[in-house]
C-alpha cells in the first residue's frame, strides 16, 4: 500500500517547521509508531483467542507471522469490516476469498467450502 501524499500550505509548513527539524522524518516516525502500537494491540487481543482455539496447534514466534496467521482466519475482520459489516471495494474485484466467506457467514448466505471466488460473489449478489 502506498500512502497518499498531502500538500501542505506554506502557512502549515511554517507552523510545523517551528517545532520539527524534519517534517518527512516526523511523519514516517509517527506512522511507524502507530503501526507498532496497532500490532501490539492486535496480538494482545488475538492471543487469548488463539490459545482457546483447539484447532490452533502452533503459534509462530515472530510478530509478523502471528499477524499473518490472524488475518488469514475466517473469524478475522478488519476495522472497516467490523464497522460496516463488509469489506470496502467491489466484492468481485478487491475482496479476498476469506473476506467473501466471512461475509457469507455473517449474513447467512449459504456457500460451500469448495466454492471459488466467482461462485461466492454470485451467491452474495443473489442474496
Amino acid at each position: 500500500m502506498e500512502i497518499k501524499k498531502i500538500a501542505l500550505s506554506s502557512n502549515d509548513e511554517a507552523v510545523l517547521k517551528n517545532d520539527l527539524l524534519d517534517i518527512d522524518g516526523w511523519v514516517v516516525s509517527a506512522v511507524n509508531g502507530k503501526i507498532n502500537n496497532c500490532r501490539k494491540r492486535m496480538i494482545q487481543q488475538w492471543l487469548p483467542k488463539l490459545y482457546a482455539d483447539p484447532s490452533v496447534t502452533q503459534i509462530p514466534a515472530s510478530e509478523g507471522a502471528v499477524v499473518a496467521m490472524i488475518v488469514a482466519r475466517a473469524d478475522y475482520s478488519n476495522r472497516v469490516e467490523r464497522d460496516q459489516g463488509y469489506p470496502e471495494g467491489d466484492p468481485s474485484a478487491s475482496w479476498l476469498k476469506a473476506q467473501l466467506r466471512n461475509y457469507c457467514q455473517r449474513n447467512s448466505v449459504d456457500y460451500e467450502e469448495s466454492d471459488n471466488k466467482a461462485q461466492l460473489v454470485e451467491k452474495i449478489e443473489a442474496a
